[in-house]
């Protein structure tokens, strides 16, 4: 830790645990990347591709390929890297070439079956892959509130309709610092305790450590369900590196290094107590020890994204949170979930080498 004032700058490492994920919002179709795999082609496990668009289409105008290119873009046929192959004559090396990056297919993918769209992992304007500080401040919010809510013995019910947003105000926006024209103060983000903490985004992310995975979810009596879905993740046992500063000036010791490692451990075991314990463990499930640990990215869940269970209660909570999943997904048949104790009634799982993850999961270090 390093103290500069009032500011205390820490070294922050997540290890991911489990597959991360964290979308750019843009995705790729099976007929953008090229599908290797070690039976086709000089390559020791199956591995993906993905071009540079300006290297690509000047490599075809070279080539005098460009006819070619269009009515395979029009056609049936998916394949990339056969029909560069196959009826474009071009090599493996001439493929490479005009690459961006090439990750691990892991077991996302299957060429005999189906290519599925790729769903981007966020990357900076240099191309490299990073994990937003933004990101990793949400992750801790959710820690931090869960924290404060099953701490505090107030009557949640007071706090009005839930159906309208948790009161996080009650517990973040503090500050007093802004006030409207008639000098009531603001319940709103510019009042809230959590300007005093920021996070950088992360130091940079190899390509080597990044691999597809596809998503699982399972149900509570571990019978598990593949999804036709395949996102770009960072791989278990990456290390994420991050600048993480308390500004005391402004959160007066309310947050403090081992107030937030507090407050993780809390959520860690709220998620063991009040959701897990409804699931059987699937078959293949990776052995994973829920201790300092917080959901990063996409595909984490609803229960690590929302504080429905902390601020009802478990049967409380139960209701709210079939009424909302019923509100936005009305053909999923969320009132079943009360028959099971829990909602949603699955949890989610990426496949990698074999093991089911817990989407998101990483290990927290601060020093």
């Amino acid at each position: 830790m390093i103290h500069e004032g009032q500011l205390e700058v820490f070294d922050l490492t997540l290890i991911a645990k489990a597959p991360v994920f964290i979308g750019s919002g843009k995705s790729y179709v099976k007929k953008e990347y090229v599908f290797l795999t070690p039976r086709f082609a000089r390559v020791s496990c199956d591995e993906v591709m993905l071009l540079d668009e300006t290297k690509f289409f000047h490599l075809l105008l070279e080539r005098k390929l460009e006819e070619k290119y269009i009515q395979f873009m029009l056609g049936a046929q998916t394949d990339l890297y056969r029909f560069l192959t196959a009826e474009c004559c071009l090599s493996l090396n001439d493929i490479r070439a005009v690459s961006r990056y090439s990750i691990a297919a892991a077991d996302a993918l299957d060429a005999g079956h189906s290519l599925k769209e790729i769903n981007a992992f966020v990357r900076g304007a240099d191309g490299r892959v990073y994990v937003p500080g933004s990101s990793v401040k949400g992750a801790l919010r959710t820690a931090i509130l869960t924290d404060w809510i099953l701490s505090d013995n107030s009557p949640h019910s007071a706090f009005g309709d839930t159906r309208k947003g948790f009161p996080e105000g009650t517990y973040l926006h503090t500050l007093k610092l802004k006030k409207d024209r008639n000098g009531a103060v603001l319940d709103d983000a510019a009042n809230s305790i959590l300007r005093g903490l920021s996070i950088s985004d992360s130091l940079p992310v190899s390509d080597t450590c990044m691999i597809l995975a596809g998503k699982i979810d399972a149900d509570p009596d571990g019978q598990t369900h593949r999804i036709n879905l395949c996102r770009e993740c960072i791989r278990p046992g990456t290390a994420l590196h991050f600048k993480l500063t308390l500004d005391q000036s402004v959160l007066h010791q309310k947050i403090t290094a081992e107030g937030l490692m507090r407050s993780i451990r809390t959520f860690d075991s709220f998620y063991e107590k009040a959701y897990l314990r409804h699931f059987i463990a699937p078959r293949h499930a990776a052995e994973i020890s829920y201790d300092s640990t917080l959901f990063l990215g996409g595909g984490v869940g609803f229960f690590s994204k929302t504080l429905t269970y902390p601020y009802l209660g478990e049967k409380d909570g139960l209701q709210a949170a079939i009424n909302e999943l019923n509100r936005s997904f009305r053909k999923h048949r969320h009132e079943e979930d009360r028959a099971d104790g829990i909602s949603p009634r699955t949890t989610k799982y990426a496949l990698y080498e074999g093991e089911l993850y817990p989407y998101g999961l990483c290990e927290v270090k601060l020093s």
